[in-house]
Order: C-alpha cells, then sequence, then structure tokens
C-alpha cells in the first residue's frame, strides 16, 4: 500500500472540499465543515477520470496529478483570505471534547468502523455488480490507460452494470495508481466523514446521549452497515442526497442564505452522477420548493431562475454521463426505452409495489435483517410527534418528512415504470436515502427536543433566568416602585 499516495489524496480531497466550501461563503462548525469538505473532495475527484475519458486523454498518472492538482490550487485561492484571518483560531475554540458518558458509544462506534476500513483495505471487491462493471473497467482502464478498452470485448448483454455512470469506476482508477491495487479505500473516506457529519448535526440541537442511542439504531441496520465496506453505488448516493437536502432545509430556514441553495445543487448535482434515477426523486422535490417560494411572496422571475438551476444542474450532469458518454463512447449500448412498462394504464401495479415494500423488506421476518429496528423507531417518535407536538413544525422537520415520502413514493413509481427497478435489489438499497432523512427529522423532533431540555436541566442545573431590570432612557427618572419593604 502506497501511504504517501493515500496522503495526497485525502490532502487533495480536503483543500478541493474545504475550497468549494469557502467560494459559497457557507459558515459551519468545524467539525460540520471538516467533514462535508472530505465528502466534497472526493465527489469532485470522481469526475476527474470521467472528463479525462470524455476528451479522449490517456488514464494516466502523470495527466490525472495534473488535474487533481489544478482543482487543489483553484480551490485553495478562496481559503487564502480564510487562513489570514483569524477564523480558523476561533473554529477550533468551537470544538468540545467528548464527555465521559459519550464515550462508550464513540468506542463502540470506532470499533464498527475499524472493521469496515479493514475490510475496505483488506479484500478485493467482490459484489456482483461491480465485478460485471465497475471494476473490470477500471481495472482494465490502469493497464491499457483508457476507459474505452477490452472489457468491451467481452459480451455484456446479459447486465447493464458496464452502462452506469462512471462515478465508482473513476474513483476505482484514482485510489489503484495512487494508493493500492485493490482501490476502494475512498469509502472508508466518504463514510468516516460521513458518520462525523451526522453525529456533528444531531449534537447541535440533542443531547450527546441522545444522539448516542440514535446513532446505535443507525449502525444496528445490517443492510446498511454492510455496505460501508461492500463497494456499490448506494452508500455513496445517500450521503450526497441528505447533504443535498440537508443545505436545501438551511436554505428555506433563512432565505438570506442564497449560497445554501446552490451549494444543495452542487450536491444533488453529484448525487445525479452517483445514481441515474436521482433527477426523478429531485424533480419531484419541486412542488416543496415552489410552495415556499410562493409562501415567503418571492418574485416570480426568482422563482422561474431558481426552479431552474435546481432542475437543469443534476440532469446535465446525468445527461453527460448516459446520454452522451454511453451512447458515444461504449461500443455497446443499452436502450432503456426497452424495459419501459408495457402496461401503464394498470396502475394497480404501483400500489401493490408500495405494499410489496412495506410487507416484505420492512415489517416482515426478514425486516430487521435488513434495517433492524430503525424505522420502526422513527414510527414510534414520529407518532408521538404527530399526538402531543403538532405546533412544533419547523421547516427543517417538513422537508425531512417530504424527502422521506419523495424516496419511498418515487422508488414505487420508478419500479411501476421500470419493472428493472426490482424490489429485493434496487428498492431495498434505494431506500438507504430515507435513512439520514430519519436522522433530520429526529434533530427536530419535539419529544426528543423535550427530552433534551430535561437532562440537560438535570445535568447542569439550568433554571429559569430572572427578568430583567428595565432600561431606562437617558434623562428620564426610572419609575418609583412603591412595593418596597419597609
Amino acid at each position: 500500500m502506497n501511504f504517501a499516495g493515500l496522503l495526497f489524496l485525502l490532502i487533495t480531497h480536503f483543500i478541493t472540499g474545504r475550497g468549494v466550501i469557502e467560494l459559497f461563503k457557507v459558515k459551519l462548525p468545524l467539525l460540520v465543515v471538516i467533514s462535508l469538505s472530505f465528502i466534497l473532495g472526493v465527489g469532485i475527484a470522481s469526475f476527474f477520470p470521467f472528463i479525462m475519458g470524455l476528451l479522449h486523454l490517456p488514464i494516466s498518472k502523470e495527466v490525472l496529478t495534473i488535474f487533481i492538482l489544478s482543482a487543489t490550487v483553484l480551490a485553495f485561492i478562496p481559503l487564502l483570505k480564510y487562513f489570514k484571518g483569524s477564523n480558523l483560531k476561533l473554529s477550533f475554540q468551537e470544538v468540545k471534547f467528548p464527555k465521559i458518558y459519550e464515550l462508550p458509544f464513540l468506542v463502540v462506534f470506532c470499533a464498527l468502523l475499524s472493521l469496515s476500513v479493514w475490510r475496505c483495505f483488506y479484500y478485493a471487491p467482490n459484489p456482483r455488480d461491480m465485478l460485471s462493471g465497475p471494476e473490470p473497467i477500471a481495472e482494465f482502464a490502469v493497464k491499457e490507460k483508457t476507459l474505452i478498452n477490452s472489457i468491451y470485448t467481452v459480451d455484456l448483454s446479459t447486465t447493464n452494470n458496464h452502462l452506469k455512470p462512471l462515478y465508482v469506476t473513476s474513483l476505482q482508477i484514482i485510489y489503484k495508481i495512487f494508493v493500492q491495487p485493490f482501490g476502494q479505500l475512498w469509502l472508508s473516506v466518504l463514510v468516516l466523514s460521513f458518520i462525523t457529519l451526522i453525529i456533528s448535526i444531531l449534537k447541535q440541537k440533542l443531547h450527546p446521549v441522545i444522539v448516542g442511542f440514535l446513532m446505535v439504531y443507525f449502525f444496528g441496520m445490517p443492510e446498511v452497515f454492510g455496505y460501508t465496506y461492500l463497494m456499490l453505488f448506494d452508500y455513496s448516493n445517500m450521503i450526497f442526497f441528505f447533504c443535498g437536502f440537508y443545505f436545501l432545509a438551511q436554505y428555506f430556514s433563512d432565505l438570506e442564505k442564497k449560497n445554501y441553495f446552490l451549494l444543495s445543487i452542487l450536491f444533488f448535482s453529484i448525487a445525479s452522477y452517483v445514481r441515474s434515477e436521482t433527477p426523478i426523486l429531485i424533480g419531484m422535490t419541486l412542488p416543496l420548493l415552489v410552495f415556499y417560494f410562493f409562501k415567503d411572496k418571492m418574485d416570480m422571475v426568482k422563482i422561474a431562475i431558481k426552479c431552474a438551476l435546481y432542475i437543469i444542474f443534476p440532469f446535465l450532469v446525468y445527461y453527460l454521463a448516459i446520454g452522451i458518454f454511453d451512447r458515444y463512447y461504449i461500443p455497446q449500448h443499452y436502450t432503456i426505452a426497452q424495459e419501459v412498462n408495457k402496461n401503464l394504464s394498470d396502475v394497480s401495479t404501483f400500489f401493490k409495489i408500495l405494499s410489496d415494500m412495506s410487507t416484505e423488506l420492512i415489517f416482515s421476518d426478514n425486516g430487521a435483517l435488513y434495517y433492524g429496528y430503525f424505522i420502526q423507531l422513527f414510527l414510534f417518535i414520529f407518532i408521538i410527534d404527530l399526538i402531543f407536538f403538532r405546533k412544533n413544525s419547523s421547516r427543517e422537520k417538513i422537508i425531512a418528512i417530504y424527502g422521506i415520502c419523495v424516496v419511498y413514493i418515487g422508488l414505487a413509481a420508478l419500479s411501476y415504470v421500470f419493472p428493472l427497478v426490482d424490489l429485493m435489489h434496487t428498492i431495498k438499497r434505494g431506500l438507504f436515502k430515507m435513512f439520514p432523512l430519519m436522522l433530520l427529522y429526529f434533530r427536530n423532533s419535539g419529544i426528543l427536543l423535550k427530552l433534551t431540555d430535561i437532562i440537560n436541566n438535570w445535568e447542569y442545573g439550568i433554571k429559569e433566568e430572572a427578568p430583567r431590570p428595565k432600561v431606562v432612557p437617558v434623562g428620564n427618572k426610572p419609575p418609583v416602585n412603591t412595593n418596597k419593604k419597609k
């Protein structure tokens, strides 16, 4: 293993992502910024071999180094002003060390994540979808220095994995060249950054003990945890999709944060590059945007511009990956039109898929083997909030609920239109996108916020502040207190 190459990639990932965040002038806590920087840096790096393939450039270490360093230097320019000021010192002062009651949770999380990292490092990629597509394409691209290599001389007509977006293929090429032949350590970088990000976000509003228990349920989903070391598209798609919703929620919480909206579009665009059905799910969120735009009395021209940006950029990324590269570069073609349901008039199929998602994936004998009891926990807390905390409905909470519904209903709609989107593979993994949104909901849950206040009052002895004396304007006499004790 080339540790120098890994260190080089980690540094360039961080600087690239951090520079883009600074370019958008987004102000966030230090741990959140660090986590997002690595996530965004990996996402941006995944485009480099893809762009090299579009431009017919050789897939070599020298050309790839030029791309990576160029992006890093450009991203470092916005950081110059940041490092010159005192912001860095203030950011470090915001970091709080874990308290003693957090340590048991951290030990468990670190133990699980260390196993995940070890499997990424020690074992070669073995998922079926990878071995019939991205992994051999990447392996032969490194050997033959081109994305259109001899792997396409093999008859791949029984699968469509070689026609999926080049996200995994590109990252495998980078890590095979710079780190080790198995690649896939980029997945560990994403997973560790995402877990740090989600814990940091939850701790902004909830007590650390509550966050610890929520994350235990999150780690307790066998299907989801398995894909922290099984290299596939779905865990990465879940991360970028969540980041898009997170910044969308921050934007609608304060419309003055215009750059949060643009950063949301960037994350949604990367998510569309990871999985090709994502633009459809993003399009399903458009009614929510329009509703809030009208509610906030935004100008019609601005509404049209924002909606256009929101839809166009994810679609452009999708079109580059599928509409151009797959159609004009790859010698073996695949027509998606032949997979469309020939009997769309039978709407009962759609409702049957919705029912099967519930009965076979979630509330079934095998449900715990897939998702543990995380969904049941969400439904339990959601029902309590619905009964006792209906007034507590922040926009972030509503956006999280809307996103969960979009994923659940959207996947069923996709399966209805394209039967190739089957229940036990595509939908089962596609539901991953719901779970971070459920954590985002927990961050705004009325019962969990109330429980946080109770624990804080018990832990710190916080009492209601005494009323402050009224400020008297200069030149006026203070009011006479007639209730003085004699």
